[in-house]
């Protein structure tokens, strides 16, 4: 559950002052508990207030509070103290903090010249004779990343993204996004809402466009890494592409969903990576197809593992390759991230031919 400012202001605090009193020349620290002045001050009026005494000076740092802290968060509050920074007679620092502060947050933070700080530690704090800077500490909230975004990464939500990704050049209106995805309104505009706070994501006169694909995906490729799906594992001495048809006929006449991924899948969609080990998504029980085709359930050496998707997104934008069903370069990205034998190198080779090869030609 995401918590409020009020809720986060004493951990701020805190936080703020370990940072603060870990510097040798600090010799004091003096809050401003006048929360409620009727001056119209910023200082008067920010959620955290405090003077940093040294040996030759005082300074003041005005601190914004953001709660969850996205991107777009953070740009506002660096615009908020910026006008009041602007238009003020005072030589106040502003500061901007928020539970965690992403790389993407921390620079719109210094090309602004605004200071922060994250509840993690980090930071990135210059006034007066002092430069303190902090990295490196984890999000806390990460271990619980899969219960942190279920409205981005939902099964349904999902659809979203693998829609939008599709047409990564388009700019798609609500209800055009929700007829492609067949999912309701307002998960679209729940989504919509998740990836502009991001910053992954931009609001044009046609509708919603993604701008940072290849963020989201990074993003979702972490959160796709732990999450476990309904597999079986069993042992075929026949030839893998054998089997591999021989499922695919199967799926085929009986008119199932089926398509090969991991390291099977991308060998026909940017061959690098050889493998012995087929994976394949199957709509319905795996012993069904596996009963069918003669496979032999097995606990360890299996060569051929079925998959059963948690959501029919999985078979989104499939293709044929020599007449085999695969999943599409997304989601083939998405499964090799748990694939041990060689699926980081075949990932990233799949990244640079077929997901962002643009990105490749310009480094």
């Amino acid at each position: 559950m995401i918590q409020t400012e009020n809720e986060l202001l004493p951990k701020a605090r805190e936080t703020l002052e370990r940072i603060l009193r870990s510097v040798p020349a600090v010799v004091g620290l003096d809050w401003d508990h006048d929360q409620n002045s009727d001056q119209k001050d910023m200082a008067q009026h920010a959620d955290l207030t405090v003077g940093v005494t040294t040996a030759h000076r005082l300074d003041t740092l005005v601190v914004e509070l953001k709660s969850p802290g996205h991107p777009r968060q953070l740009r506002e509050a660096v615009n908020h103290l910026l006008r009041y920074y602007r238009h003020s007679h005072r030589n106040d620092y502003p500061v901007v903090a928020a539970p965690y502060i992403t790389e993407d947050g921390a620079a719109i933070c210094k090309e602004e010249n605004v200071g922060y700080y994250d509840l993690a530690g980090n930071c990135r704090l210059v006034f007066g004779n002092y430069y303190i800077e902090r990295t490196g500490n984890p999000n806390p909230a990460r271990k619980n990343r899969l219960t942190a975004t279920p409205g981005l990464y939902a099964p349904k939500s999902e659809r979203i993204l693998r829609a939008l990704f599709e047409g990564k050049d388009k700019a798609w209106k609500v209800v055009s996004l929700g007829d492609k995805a067949h999912v309701s309104l307002g998960t679209v505009s729940t989504v919509r809402t998740i990836l502009l706070e991001r910053e992954w994501a931009k609001e044009t006169p046609n509708g919603i466009q993604l701008t940072h694909p290849e963020k989201l995906l990074a993003d979702w490729a972490a959160v796709w890494a732990r999450r476990r799906e309904r597999t079986k594992a069993y042992f075929t001495r026949a030839p893998l592409e054998d089997a591999e048809r021989q499922m695919a006929d199967f799926a085929r006449q009986n008119d199932r969903p089926f398509a090969l991924t991991g390291t099977a899948g991308a060998w026909r969609i940017a061959p690098m990576v050889r493998y012995n080990r087929t994976q394949a998504y199957w709509q319905g029980d795996p012993d069904e197809l596996a009963q069918a085709l003669g496979l032999k359930p097995v606990e360890s050496g299996a060569n051929v593992q079925i998959i059963a998707p948690r959501d029919q997104g999985a078979f989104f934008a499939k293709e044929e390759v020599g007449g085999i069903p695969v999943v599409s370069p997304l989601q083939l990205y998405l499964d090799l991230q748990r694939e041990p034998a060689r699926g980081a190198e075949a990932a990233k080779h799949l990244w640079e031919t077929k997901l962002f090869p643009h990105h490749a030609t310009e480094q």
